[in-house]
């Protein structure tokens, strides 16, 4: 075993794992055997692009494109008094019998809780699922509400409809400039609210979605799309921005100390988490300027290039500050008692088996970049494998050969300090946890062995 190894052995056993890695990649006989498992026990690996989403993409059955129409209609109360994007689970089999089997997780119907996840926009993938070579496996959307905790904002809102969740967060953002967010601070703003003060309910969910209009496609573009999160910013970007938005000096998140405008705050994907990977770092957008941009500028034409390669996946589609993926919680029994979530994982296998059945080429390789690996990514491949009878042999050599995580406990860029390919990852804490017994034997050996034991030992 690993522990009964020195430091120096187990150091090499790595450095040697990753040269091998590297020089070798999959040999033919394991692309073989991996492409016949995929074959064998995930079908759907070899249907087209539209058969596979018609199937196993949620919001394209009745309930989603029902769910959408009625986020659509949200100025018509007789259509969305009722509503909470929760009720995709309502189709699904797999919840059902769990509800079923566990009916105190009703709970989750209760009109007082998990407001942001009942009304914000879901989000579950973006990108090419067939061609980008770079998968960000995210966890779950963002919150659009800032600092408030979802458990603040349950308190603070209570019993709400639709329309009155969105113009409620509205005064809230608009208004709450307070340092530290509470309870109290959100009920003594909400007090005075009144609909009749705030913009057409239609216009401020434009504002926070960034959408060109309002309407069913653009609502659903939020929801899964064939461009990436970064394509739609740049595009937005190269579009809308003069001369000026490039020629000025940015930071890319907010910072009290600096009265520099931000650059997350309007292009979000670009700032947060792929800036390291467009060479910028919010100071010079310069490079991006020019008239007719896209056609002359090759920055620009390399940045699109880079966006089309990406695909962003959410294993938890609701949108939330927190989705409580940890043992036991409302996120955790969604992922592994639903179907739900299952999409984003057929999608990495199916992207796995194109590149696999194809004519090996390394510049179509498809390597996938998993935030909360262990925490929930890989609970969910591990139950899925059980279901099936695969050994963990068959996720090892994913992990070996397609896997990547980001072990920074926040923070979803991908940057050079936020990324390690998974296996490199747990021989890393193997070492680490070496290293750490030995620095305490050393340490220990100082205070408890006697002068005539080192003087033995020497």
């Amino acid at each position: 075993m690993a522990e009964d190894k020195t430091s120096e052995e187990v150091l090499m056993d790595y450095l040697k794992s990753i040269k091998k890695r590297d020089r070798k990649g999959l040999t033919d006989e394991q692309r073989r055997d991996l492409k016949s498992i995929l074959e064998t026990h995930f079908k759907f690996v070899k249907c087209k692009q539209n058969e596979f989403l018609k199937k196993f993409n949620p919001w394209q059955n009745k309930e989603g494109q029902n769910l959408i129409q009625k986020f659509y209609n949200i100025d018509h109360p007789d259509s969305t008094n009722d509503f909470s994007w929760l009720n995709i689970l309502k189709d699904d089999k797999k919840w059902k019998s769990f509800k079923s089997e566990n009916p105190e997780w009703k709970k989750l119907e209760d009109e007082n809780q998990h407001l942001n996840m009942r009304y914000q926009i879901p989000t579950h993938f973006h990108g090419d699922v067939d061609n980008a070579v770079v998968f960000h496996c995210m966890e779950n959307p963002r919150g659009y509400l800032g600092d408030y905790k979802d458990s603040d904002i349950d308190k603070g809102i209570e019993s709400t409809d639709l329309e009155g969740y969105f113009g409620k967060t509205y005064k809230l953002l608009n208004e709450d400039d307070s340092s530290k967010k509470s309870t109290d601070k959100i009920k003594s703003i909400l007090e005075k609210y009144s609909k009749d003060d705030l913009p057409d309910i239609k216009d401020i969910i434009k504002e926070r979605y960034q959408l060109k209009k309002f309407d069913d496609k653009e609502i659903t573009n939020i929801i899964y799309s064939g461009k990436s999160n970064l394509l739609h910013e740049l595009e937005n970007m190269f579009e809308k921005e003069k001369d000026d938005f490039f020629e000025r000096e940015y930071i890319l998140n907010k910072n009290s100390k600096s009265k520099k405008p931000v650059l997350s705050e309007k292009y979000y994907y670009v700032a947060q988490y792929y800036a390291q990977l467009l060479d910028i770092d919010g100071k010079d957008l310069s490079k991006f300027k020019g008239e007719s941009r896209v056609e002359n500028n090759e920055e620009c034409k390399k940045a699109l290039e880079i966006a089309q390669k990406i695909c962003n996946l959410e294993i938890y589609p609701f949108s939330c500050a927190e989705p409580d993926l940890g043992e036991n919680g409302i996120g955790e029994k969604i992922l592994l008692n639903s179907d739900l979530s299952k999409l984003g994982v057929y999608i990495v296998l199916r992207r796995i088996y194109i590149y696999l059945a194809n004519k090996p080429n390394k510049s179509n390789k498809p390597v996938f970049v998993f935030r909360k690996y262990d925490g929930a990514w890989k609970k969910l491949f591990d139950e899925l494998f059980k279901e099936v009878g695969l050994a963990d042999k068959f996720l090892k050599d994913l992990e070996d050969h397609f896997f990547y995580c980001q072990p920074a406990s926040a923070g979803g860029g991908i940057t050079e300090g936020n990324v390690i390919s998974v296996s490199d990852f747990k021989a890393w804490k193997n070492i680490y946890d070496i290293l750490k017994k030995t620095a305490f034997t050393e340490i220990s050996d100082l205070i408890t062995k006697s002068d005539t034991d080192k003087e033995l030992k020497d």
